[in-house]
């Protein structure tokens, strides 16, 4: 092997040790599925404890029924997992309120409504909350 054959191989050998100390070396898998470990409601009306989260509406009588909108928010961790969708399950012959794909709770009267989100991934983790729908302030 010539002589400058093996500086040259000596000088990659130093300068990717400098680059890889300098940069590291984060290893990133593709096309990793990431399933969601937690599911939380962030809405500020909503009061936490450890089985479920509690909503209280204050219900309008004498509004229409588009007037009584609430819309839920909340959030999936961790925060880069793969299926962000969730599904909303609740009694569709429910009297109190409503609830469509997008976290949108329309209220149609007082009482309470108790209804799970569940992450679309294969895990179907599961958040319940209670909704109180009341027409007077707690």
């Amino acid at each position: 092997m010539k002589k400058s054959t093996i500086i040259i191989i000596g000088i990659i050998y130093i300068a990717s040790i400098i680059f890889i100390g300098f940069f590291g070396m984060k290893l990133t898998a593709y096309n990793e599925t990431i399933y969601v470990t937690g599911i939380e409601c962030i809405n500020e009306e909503v009061e936490r404890n450890e089985n479920n989260n509690v909503i209280f509406y204050t219900f309008k009588d004498d509004v229409t029924e588009d007037e009584n909108v609430f819309l839920l928010a909340w959030k999936l961790y961790p925060e880069n997992c793969t299926n962000k969708g969730v599904k909303f399950i609740y009694d569709k012959d429910s009297s109190v309120a409503s609830i469509d794909k997008n976290g949108r709770i329309w209220i149609k009267n007082k009482g309470v409504l108790t209804f799970q989100i569940v992450s679309a991934d294969k895990n179907l983790l599961v958040r319940r909350i209670n909704l109180t729908a009341c027409n007077v302030v707690r």
